[in-house]
């Protein structure tokens, strides 16, 4: 039975959860094609809404993604509370690559994305954003990830534009602004979700570490995939342990 109220949005590595699609929903919005149809997608006992931010094969970069088609098209489809995963660059010292992050803020570095679905066409509203993540998902998927046997950091996420990594320079400069983790599809999704009612929070994966962080001086890639294999199964673990107790 689909848990309607529950919905995932998965970024790089979504084909590493290895969780079944048990059917496909093709959506229409105003804004245009979502990343993906919504996706029914098998969770432990229950089946949840999901879209794969970047599609089913991985070809939509950052700056690309149609935000907005994809959180109406979950908000239409009953989701009210959406967990997102994003797979992230470790900054601080102390998020290694292949462990997970609860952030709760974010900066905003990103340029010319659709942002807002008030857009001049309706009633303007300004959304209160002190606080992004919503606090009682984020403190549910950090329930999850200690049930799953991992460690609960929290955090500042930066977005930059992409869909290239960042210089050195630039990852200093996140440090001093106060970011633990650098990404680039957390906002406007977090934004958009606020404006439509959409309780929203991120479970970050640490897949590589930020430029110039790595403690033998490799590069950004070194060990990539492994990190993304190890990140991506303790992910599985934490969304299980998560939906059971949001379908409780």
């Amino acid at each position: 039975m689909t848990n309607n109220t529950i919905g995932l949005i998965a970024g790089s590595g979504f084909e590493s959860l290895g969780f079944v699609v048990a059917s496909r929903s093709p959506t229409k919005t105003p804004y245009g094609a979502p990343s993906t149809p919504v996706l029914a997608m098998t969770v432990g006992a229950s089946q949840i809404a999901c879209i794969a931010r970047h599609g089913e094969d991985h070809a939509i970069p950052p700056h690309a993604v149609n935000y907005r088609a994809n959180i109406w098209s979950l908000y239409q489809h009953g989701v009210r509370r959406c967990v997102a995963i994003n797979a992230v660059g470790a900054i601080d010292a102390s998020f290694s690559p292949g462990t997970l992050a609860v952030p709760d803020q974010l900066i905003d570095y990103t340029w010319g994305r659709q942002h807002t679905f008030f857009d001049g066409d309706g009633k303007l509203e300004h959304i209160e954003f002190s606080e992004p993540l919503d606090p009682e998902l984020r403190g549910r998927i950090a329930d999850a990830i200690l049930a799953a046997g991992g460690t609960v950091r929290g955090g500042t996420y930066g977005v930059t534009q992409g869909p290239r990594l960042e210089t050195a320079a630039e990852i200093d400069r996140l440090e001093r602004d106060g970011c633990h983790m650098v990404g680039m599809t957390a906002l406007p999704e977090a934004a958009l979700a606020r404006e439509i009612g959409m309780a929203y929070g991120i479970c970050a994966i640490a897949v590589n570490f930020a430029a110039g962080r790595h403690p033998d001086g490799k590069p950004i890639h070194a060990d990539l995939e492994r990190h993304t294999r190890r990140g991506m199964g303790t992910a599985r673990a934490v969304l299980e342990a998560l939906v059971r107790d949001l379908a409780g």
